[in-house]
């Protein structure tokens, strides 16, 4: 063998030393950030990672590979034993894992691990989320989404739906107190009605039950036009209650009231509470005031005597 083709063999011959360290990065490279979650304070947070682009099950090279925000990270602490085509990995708070329902988090992340408030979160240098201020949910039931697939990395809000590797999922509750009744934004269904007789005294009250959880019960609460505030702000003036209609939609509401004030108009509203019998929001008027009522708090003071407004699940 001459000198000439000798060097040339070795030359080759590194080339294939060099590509062999290939495949560990190969086997971690289609791994993508595919949703958030938190809760107002960070102390209940989930991020989970899907695997993309129809990947053949090998991204199991994820040993000291960092997944980090802006302020956190968290480095992977051994390579995966397990097929990856299609999986999830879920890393998430101690707070998220104490949650009833929750999926087995893969990997534990310290409180407030990002910040919904705007961040970028990044794994190794293969993929980012990127979300400004104002875009991700912290009512407790919604999280931050975007496809794996998409190369344009476009995000969008949903219910959430944590997975861990082993495929275990399930949707989570984040929220203190009771909901407010969806009111029909944010992809819930509001309240809607009809008649069961031609006179009015009964109707049929249908009500979203699937899209915030918390709800013990539900309670209607109604007034005449006299009850109204006179201005925004003001406190409304029931004039009675169904209480404890239960969650069963529809309701058929039968001796609905005759007003007595001299005006052909009765209005009513729903409203939850929790298993505490702690009353939720009534939602918010047309200057974005929270509605209330004469009771401590802003309650009705009939179905319930307290209130707990914070859950703005079901309304802005």
């Amino acid at each position: 063998m001459t000198r000439r083709s000798l060097t040339s063999w070795v030359l080759v011959f590194s080339v294939v030393l060099l590509c062999s360290s290939i495949p560990a990065l190969s086997g971690v490279h289609l791994w993508r950030v595919t949703e958030t979650f938190s809760n107002a304070d960070g102390t209940i947070q989930f991020i989970e990672m899907t695997t993309c682009c129809g990947s053949a099950g090998g991204e199991i090279f994820v040993s000291g590979q960092p997944l980090s925000s802006n302020t956190h990270v968290f480095n992977f602490p051994a390579n995966l034993t397990m097929a990856t085509a299609n999986k999830h990995l879920l890393l998430a708070t101690n707070g998220f894992a104490a949650l009833p329902g929750a999926p087995a988090p893969d990997y534990i992340i310290v409180d407030n691990f990002f910040s919904p408030g705007g961040d970028t979160i990044t794994f190794s240098v293969y993929d980012t989320m990127i979300f400004p201020a104002g875009v991700h949910p912290t009512d407790g039931t919604n999280s931050l989404n975007k496809n794996e697939d998409d190369i344009n990395d476009v995000t969008f809000v949903a219910r959430n739906s944590p997975t861990n590797l082993h495929e275990q999922t399930g949707s989570v509750s984040a929220v203190t107190g009771p909901p407010g009744v969806p009111d029909g934004t944010g992809g819930t269904r509001p309240v809607t009605t009809s008649m069961l007789a031609a006179d009015g005294s009964g109707l049929q009250v249908s009500f979203d039950v699937a899209s915030c959880t918390n709800a013990a019960n539900r309670h209607i609460i109604y007034g005449q036009k006299s009850g109204f505030p006179p201005t925004a702000g003001g406190v409304f003036s029931p004039i009675g209650s169904v209480c404890s209609i239960g969650n069963t939609s529809p309701y058929d509401w039968l001796g609905v009231p005759q007003p007595t004030d001299g005006f052909p108009l009765i209005w009513f509203l729903l409203v939850t509470t929790d298993a505490g019998g702690v009353e939720g929001s009534w939602g918010v008027d047309s200057v974005g005031h929270e509605r209330v009522g004469p009771g401590n708090g802003g309650a009705s003071g009939t179905c319930a005597v307290t209130k707990n407004a914070a859950n703005t699940c079901g309304h802005p």
